[in-house]
């Protein structure tokens, strides 16, 4: 896959009481494609991994070592990844016939639509560029900052999103698809 065919996809999932699970609300969708003059910067959090959980130590002292219990089926806690975006008006790689302020009402409609894709489901996110992908929920408030570069107005878009398992997945792994299809029930294992 060439550099240009990459790209960052993100599907909604919402709860399907009926069904006990989570099904899929719509088709995947390309961050920089779909949502109109969008464009990814960065992603930190992505190659994280959370804390360990089920493993406890204690000291004593009148011990030489620790007393250890390590469960080997230990799940992670969730972390936070932090999705910066840029949103414009028009797209930034070519000149635009609209006025300052029909690309700030572009860039903001923009911004609208993915913080309304976003809320009220899971993301599933793929990365192309990396072959990860992970499940998020937003929880936070999301502020977007303005500014104009050469004549440019758009935002800055800082979106914390936390990762229901605390670390993403190879591409072709299974796990977050069967967890959805469990209604985010784990196999025991």
């Amino acid at each position: 896959m060439a550099m240009a065919d990459k790209k960052f996809y993100i599907q909604r999932f919402v709860y399907d009481s009926e069904r006990g699970a989570w099904k899929a609300d719509g088709v995947a969708k390309s961050l920089e494609d779909d949502f109109g003059a969008v464009r990814y910067k960065s992603i930190t959090g992505i190659n994280s991994v959370g804390k360990q959980k089920a493993v406890y130590s204690e000291s004593y002292p009148e011990a030489g070592s620790l007393r250890v219990y390590v469960d080997p089926n230990a799940k992670r806690e969730s972390i936070t990844s932090t999705l910066t975006v840029y949103v414009f008006g028009s797209a930034p790689e070519g000149a635009s016939d609209k006025t300052t302020d029909e690309l700030v009402l572009a860039a903001e409609n923009a911004w609208n639509s993915l913080t309304d894709f976003l809320e009220g489901a899971l993301i599933v996110w793929k990365d192309d560029y990396r072959q990860r992908k992970g499940l998020f929920l937003l929880q936070e408030a999301v502020e977007p900052t303005s500014d104009i570069v050469k004549s440019i107005p758009y935002l800055q878009c800082q979106i914390k999103l936390t990762n229901v398992f605390g670390r993403t997945f190879p591409k072709d792994s299974t796990t977050i698809e069967d967890w959805l299809k469990s209604g985010g029930k784990e196999a025991m294992g």
